[in-house]
């Protein structure tokens, strides 16, 4: 099961400045002596300069590029895992800056590790217009929302109770392309409903495979400053809103009940937010967007069933 072959997968929607960091910071990358690379970016029909930024690309690295018309990221996905072929396809996303040994080191622990299907290794976001005060008075209860993961030192096994996140894994490219993204999941434009990545490990795990946690390949999440931001934090709660009520575990089944939790939440959120400590008023902003997600997402269940 040695990897002689990796494929980098990126899918990007209109993040063209975000993008050419990413790709910067893959030119930097250190690969093992004899391993074939790819890196496959999907343009998932960005309407900025995404497809130039990827022109001048083209020379600096063994690029492969596609576009999929179609809006969603696991739409995307599958794209680029039907155009892979490497023995390991490496995810990650186009708001990241991956360190030298990324590429190196997970190749290492694959080769290590052959019982192991999946492998996954730290994010660690990283604000460079500075963390919020109220971001950082919370980050037990924000660190899910920056897409923060650290299983520590050790390469732990990997299963159900304790999978990455989609910024940093990795899949054996025979079991992927066995294995494809759920569409019904994953984010759609400014959705923030995601999960695909786990739910994907979720299943192989399912069939008897485990991982293997790579604290060595860590990649550094970019946060912007219009996502350091109560709004963005209130839609990614209610993309988790979506997630519960999508598994059945909505609060309640009564939209009507939703609605007026909602509605409650965010007046107090309002009323609240210049008078009352972050903890407080972030309560009512978080369970507002969890109220308004499994509201819509009862919604669109609703309205698909014969």
């Amino acid at each position: 099961m040695t990897v002689n072959s990796v494929d980098i997968a990126i899918c990007t929607w209109n993040r063209a400045a975000l993008l050419r960091q990413t790709l910067e910071s893959v030119c930097k990358l250190r690969i093992p002596e004899g391993c074939v690379w790819r890196v496959i970016v999907i343009n998932n029909n960005s309407t900025d300069n995404t497809d130039q930024v990827l022109e001048s690309f083209r020379k600096r690295l063994p690029l492969v590029t596609a576009t999929e018309p179609e809006q969603g990221h696991t739409i995307a996905r599958n794209l680029a895992v039907k155009l892979s072929t490497a023995d390991l396809i490496m995810w990650t996303d186009d708001d990241v800056v991956v360190s030298e040994d990324w590429v190196w080191r997970t190749v290492e622990a694959a080769d290590r590790f052959p019982e192991a299907a999946f492998f996954g290794g730290p994010i660690r976001p990283n604000f460079p217009a500075g963390q919020p005060d109220w971001i950082d008075a919370n980050w037990e209860t924000l660190r899910g929302c920056f897409a923060e993961r650290d299983l520590g030192d050790n390469p732990v096994v990997l299963d159900k109770t304790c999978l990455p996140y989609g910024a940093n894994f990795s899949v054996r490219g025979d079991i992927q392309r066995a294995n494809t993204f759920s569409n019904a999941l994953g984010r759609r434009g400014d959705s923030c409903v995601g999960e695909d990545e786990l739910e994907l490990m979720r299943r192989l795990c399912d069939q008897g495979m485990t991982g293997r946690w790579v604290h060595e390949a860590p990649v550094h999440h970019m946060i912007t400053p219009e996502r350091a931001s109560a709004g963005y934090v209130g839609a990614y709660f209610a993309g988790q809103g979506r997630i519960l009520a999508s598994r059945g575990n909505s609060w309640t089944t009564s939209r009507t009940s939703l609605w007026i939790q909602e509605y409650w939440h965010r007046v107090m959120y309002q009323l609240k937010r210049g008078i009352t400590s972050s903890p407080v008023w972030l309560g009512h902003l978080a369970r507002a967007g969890l109220a308004h997600g499994q509201r819509m997402q009862l919604k669109e269940m609703q309205v698909r069933q014969p």
